[in-house]
């Protein structure tokens, strides 16, 4: 570790960006199924601000709607790592002239492309793009994270650039959340989880425990000049002054990612949308950056006495805020842990859940705790294709996808266009068996059952069929014959939009997606297609993910 900080501090980086730098989130703040793994730089709610190469380096890759990133350029850097730039709104001219003639060769609008160090060698400072707002962007910013090259590790970009912003505000805790282990403790007489409010820099409430509990905590960070909340880099928890653990979230392996749903409450989060951040370690928690004393950080009030428990907390800058409260430990009864129905699946093996006309495999790793089902048939309306089946009354997403088989019920005239819809929970983590929206799941019909893999064990499953393609819909088109800007609608209402592709004249022409929404938009000025002011046969294919096909065929003067 030594030789790695006197590596990163042989290494000089720039910022990205030429302006006062605010940040909208920084890095490893607990999101759902991950870690922010980067730093939003703020860009003044607006888009097309210069973005440069934080060092020398080549950009090894570039990519175009892929994960959430929108466009995206990498820089690898001769020190071992990569700098990553997302949500940008285009490339600089030079790289933008190697996207297109990837795409024209391709014939397709989405990309992931691996570039030699020969092909965009870049120097500190140099233009690299324009910043934007696509992809999974809620809004203008820039996305910047760096990697460790060989494992691909995210790092705190912060790490590397020490004097991009100024901070002197400590983090705050608002929150503890007490987690008596089922069967081996008890917290103010109850056995379940209970929360208490910060007053100050302690807890009013008079606190009581008996045996094994472990703690959470809801705590988030400030910075000065902006209204945005961070996660806490560091914290500290002391039982008598004996450290019991410790995080420290610079480094994260990207294999560790969905472990922030069992290092944090996510159950509590999908109702409440605070997360409690625990402090201790259920089995499934292997998060390299966090320490714990013998016991897992699990604090045993086996002695009849007062427990002194302090937190620290702490930011990149040093910044700290210390909390501390007592709680008292009393004999008291242990609650029982009641028994019911439900099958329990464990996270070391493999599991499998069934009801009639339902088959779940869950394979070994894909679960980071032990998780409760219970599947039952809910009865569908006529002409439906299978029951809807529910396996839990909450979300249980998956670190490995989980294999599931649907008995089709009735006949189909082509068995191609089968698929399984899983319909979602919202924030509250509520069910509606009715929601049009569905996440489409791929699947195949062998023996009778549908069969395809799944991310949430908790979703609402059925077999679906799609034997209806794509909607193209031209938008404005009485203005293409004053500007070339050419825009359609493009939707599908079952698998949904897979591809899409234009052509003038029989030449393919690139359609650019239109953030945020179903359209699609090309500006022949921008087409290696020469405009020669006679009539032009224009066609837009989509196709989706079962094949069915739309074609639109116009006429344009261009």
């Amino acid at each position: 570790m030594l030789l790695a900080n006197l590596l990163l501090a042989a290494v000089t980086y720039l910022s990205p960006v030429h302006f006062e730098v605010s940040l909208a989130g920084n890095f490893g703040e607990p999101r759902p199924n991950h870690f922010h793994g980067g730093i939003d730089i703020k860009t003044q709610q607006e888009e097309g601000k210069a973005v440069y190469s934080i060092g020398d380096g080549f950009v090894s890759r570039v990519s175009v709607d892929v994960g959430g990133m929108g466009n995206a350029v990498y820089v690898q850097h001769p020190e071992g790592y990569t700098s990553v730039y997302a949500h940008l709104q285009r490339f600089a001219p030079q790289l933008e002239a190697i996207v297109r003639k990837w795409q024209y060769r391709h014939q397709t609008t989405d990309l992931d492309i691996k570039l030699d160090a020969t092909d965009f060698p870049v120097a500190q400072g140099q233009l690299i793009a324009l910043s934007g707002d696509t992809g999974a962007s809620m809004g203008p910013h820039l996305h910047l994270e760096i990697h460790q090259t060989d494992n691909w590790n995210m790092l705190d970009p912060l790490d590397f650039l020490p004097e991009l912003l100024e901070d002197s505000i400590a983090p705050k805790a608002h929150s503890l959340m007490a987690y008596p282990i089922q069967g081996e403790g008890s917290f103010c007489g109850e056995g379940h989880q209970q929360k208490f409010d910060f007053m100050g820099f302690s807890i009013a409430d008079s606190l009581t425990a008996w045996g094994k509990v472990g703690f959470g905590l809801y705590a988030e960070d400030f910075m000065q000049g902006s209204y945005n909340k961070y996660g806490v880099r560091n914290t500290v928890m002391l039982v008598d002054g004996k450290e019991v653990f410790r995080s420290e979230v610079d480094d994260i392996p990207v294999e560790c990612n969905k472990m922030v749903n069992v290092w944090g409450d996510y159950d509590y989060f999908v109702k409440n949308q605070q997360w409690f951040l625990r402090s201790y370690l259920l089995p499934g928690c292997k998060l390299p950056f966090i320490k714990t004393d013998d016991s897992k950080g699990v604090v045993d009030f086996c002695e009849q006495r007062d427990y002194m428990i302090t937190y620290v907390l702490s930011d990149f800058f040093g910044n700290s805020s210390r909390y501390s409260f007592v709680v008292a430990a009393k004999p008291d009864s242990i609650p029982i842990v009641q028994p019911d129905d439900s099958l329990v699946l464990k996270t070391d093996g493999d599991n499998s859940c069934k009801t009639e006309g339902l088959e779940v495999y869950v394979p070994s790793g894909a679960l980071l705790d032990e998780a409760k089902v219970n599947p039952v048939a809910l009865r569908a309306g006529r002409k439906k294709l299978s029951n809807n089946y529910l396996l839990a009354n909450k979300s249980i997403p998956l670190c490995k996808k989980a294999k599931i088989r649907v008995k089709l019920a009735g006949e189909v005239e082509d068995e191609q266009k089968l698929f399984i819809a899983a319909r979602k929970r919202d924030k509250k983590n509520e069910l509606d068996p009715d929601q049009d929206r569905i996440l489409f799941v791929d699947a195949g019909l062998k023996d009778g059952w549908v069969e395809g893999e799944i991310s949430d064990l908790g979703d609402l499953f059925s077999v679906d069929y799609d034997d209806v393609p794509p909607v193209i819909k031209p938008v404005n088109p009485r203005e293409w014959a004053n500007e070339p800007l050419l825009v359609f609608d493009v939707k599908d209402e079952k698998s949904g939009v897979k591809t899409f592709m234009g052509f003038l004249d029989d030449d393919f022409i690139v359609f650019d997606h239109v953030k945020k929404s179903s359209k699609v938009l090309c500006d022949l000025r921008n087409t290696p297609v020469a405009p020669t002011g006679k009539e032009r046969q224009l066609r837009l294919l989509a196709r989706d993910h079962k094949g069915n096909e739309s074609v639109f065929d116009t006429t344009i003067n261009y």
